[in-house]
This record gives structure tokens, sequence and C-alpha cells, in this order.
């Protein structure tokens, strides 16, 4: 039984070391995405008076259209931001620029086109209205 337990606490330590430093690896991707130019691609589809979300799908993704697209319409409707819909297979530069490796991500952009969250997968929007909270509070 001791065993047991203690195979189950390390197995715990080692998931929580992981997933650690997996967050601390997003931290730093961000950071240095944030600190390189943005790729000439953005400047034609973003708007620079207001936030951006960069929605990155695919034609077959079926999470992204019948759940992520609903969430992004009611996020447009209640905050003032600019939605940017790319497949990921067309826009290939940006998405290996940004490092999409999984359909749906969104990324926020604050007005200078610099990613404030990086959101693989579904994103609820509770948690995209925070992150633009913080765009809006910073401009």
């Amino acid at each position: 039984m001791v065993e047991r337990l203690v195979i189950l606490l390390v197995v715990v330590a080692v998931a929580g070391l992981v997933y650690g430093l997996w967050r601390l690896w997003q931290q730093r991707r961000l950071a240095l995405l944030a600190a390189s130019d943005f790729p000439p691609e953005l400047l034609g589809l973003t708007d620079h008076e207001r936030a951006n979300v960069l929605y990155f799908t695919t034609e077959s993704c079926v999470q992204c259209r019948l759940q992520q697209a609903p969430i992004l319409s009611q996020l447009s409707a209640q905050a003032d931001v600019a939605i940017h819909k790319l497949d990921a297979i067309e826009q290939e530069g940006l998405a290996r620029f940004y490092g999409i490796m999984t359909v749906p991500t969104t990324i926020v952009l604050d007005r200078r086109l610099r990613p404030v969250a990086v959101n693989h997968g579904l994103v609820p929007l509770p948690r995209l209205r925070a992150q633009l909270s913080s765009v809006m509070q910073g401009s």
C-alpha cells in the first residue's frame, strides 16, 4: 500500500513538473514573439485602431466551426475587437511564425500587433474577455 502511494506521489510530482516547464516555455515563447518584428502579412489583415484576434482554423475542423466560431462571434458582439479567421494551411507562413500546431488556436494581439496571449485548442469566452481586457487597459 505504501509503495502505491509513493508511486502515485512521484507520478503527480513529475506531471506537475512537466506542466510547469511547459507553461514556462509558453511564456518564454510569447515574450520572444512580442519582442520580434511581426510578419508583414499582418499589415493587410489587421486593424491598428483596436485589438485583434487571429483565429487559426482549417476547413476540416469541426470543433472550430461548432464551438470556437460561436464563441468568437459572441466576443465580437460584446467587445471592440477585430477577429481574423485564418486557414492554418493557406496561411502557412503565419502559422509557422506563431507556432500553430493544433486548431483551433487563437492569438490575441494588441494595437501594435504584439501577441499578448496564445490559446491552443478551444478557449472559453471568459478567458478571451480577460485577455482582451488586459489589452484594453494597457492602451
